[in-house]
């Protein structure tokens, strides 16, 4: 006999993943335009920007750590902080 799953109680579900600190933003021509993505860990933004910089789609990539708004990443001022200062 199948039993009803415990995830419809009234506690709520801890989260899986964390939480996020770090924002890609990115500047696309038309019809595009601008996109945001969140990530937790510092590698994947990293990462991110540098892909999509790499592409050569975007007008603009910036990467803000959320926690005390630094840009670390920033295309049109060709700033690139090292990873290990994220």
């Amino acid at each position: 006999m199948a039993r009803k799953p415990r995830w419809n109680g009234p506690e709520p579900v801890d989260a899986v993943w964390p939480g996020d600190r770090y924002e890609v933003r990115c500047t696309f021509p038309p019809p595009d335009y601008a996109t945001s993505d969140f990530y937790h860990y510092a590698e994947f933004a990293y990462e991110a920007a540098r892909r999509i910089r790499d592409a050569g789609l975007a007008r603009q990539v910036q990467v803000v750590r959320m926690r005390d708004n630094t840009v670390l990443f920033d295309l049109m001022t060709s700033q690139e902080a090292p990873l290990d200062a994220w």
